[in-house]
């Protein structure tokens, strides 16, 4: 399985995940440019799907064009779909329908949607398995829900929000309606929430970390690491932590990871 982040964080979210006879895009929120060029690259012509977490624009910003370029149909759940549904640039476009929890198949890979807690008409994360090795996709929800440690538990590369910094967000510019929703339960998840849920969830199947959709006011790439990091030393894990870059492509290859010494086990204490 190779995964490709194409951006993350409020100006655009969108990855790339292909395996040996099968490519998805899971989210259009980067710019089109930057989506072309990475189509290119895979081949258009052989997008099998394009998976949609949610509506929000900077998930989606792309769809529009996207579809004038590549018939491939788009997954998401009946709530995601219905809110972008009415939008004419994209009614024409068919939709598949995702249930949560239910698996689907599309080309070699399997493709399971589970519901997360964010504001927008019925969001999922992805955990997506190419028979061979899994990755999870979580880029937006302000509160860890029943049974996605038991997901996670699962992936080899785990795509998972660190949003904001509690002491930068507090002290930042929003206002104060803007950082309540923020910090709420339909919001965002911080550095803090993110490294303690992701060192109780992560088993040694896990390889890599990626940090997404962190705040450009409100985090710091190093601040979003040092959190998980030090969480995860102390819980026994040693995957790789990285932070997203908003704009930089950055690419994971399953049978690379595998091959790659673990980070040191460090003593604790």
């Amino acid at each position: 399985m190779r995964v490709t982040s194409l951006g993350s964080g409020s100006s655009g979210n969108a990855f790339l995940i292909s395996s040996r006879a099968t490519t998805v895009l899971v989210d259009a929120g980067v710019p089109f440019r930057t989506l072309r060029a990475a189509l290119d690259l895979a081949s258009v012509p052989n997008l099998s799907a394009v998976l949609v977490t949610h509506e929000h624009i900077d998930h989606v910003r792309a769809l529009p064009r996207l579809a004038r370029l590549s018939p491939a149909p788009w997954f998401a759940t009946s709530g995601t779909a219905s809110a972008l549904s009415s939008d004419a640039n994209t009614e024409s476009h068919p939709w598949e329908i995702l249930g949560a929890g239910s698996p689907r198949n599309i080309g070699d890979l399997e493709v399971t949607a589970f519901h997360v807690s964010h504001d927008a008409r019925e969001p999922v994360g992805f955990l997506i398995d190419d028979g061979d090795a899994r990755a999870i996709i979580v880029t937006d929800l302000g509160a860890v829900s029943d049974g996605l440690a038991d997901v996670v538990a699962m992936a080899e590369l785990v795509i998972f929000e660190a949003n904001y910094d509690p002491v930068m967000l507090q002290r930042g510019p929003y206002p104060a309606s803007l950082k309540q929703r923020i910090s709420g339960p339909l919001g965002h998840l911080s550095n803090d929430d993110c490294a303690i849920f992701l060192a109780g969830a992560v088993t040694d199947r896990c390889r890599d970390i990626w940090l997404a959709h962190l705040s450009e006011t409100n985090n710091r790439p190093g601040l979003a690491a040092a959190a998980t990091e030090q969480r995860l030393r102390e819980a026994g894990r040693r995957p790789a932590v990285r932070p997203l870059p908003r704009r930089a492509t950055v690419s994971w290859d399953s049978d690379a990871a595998r091959l790659r010494p673990r980070q040191a086990r460090l003593p604790l204490g």
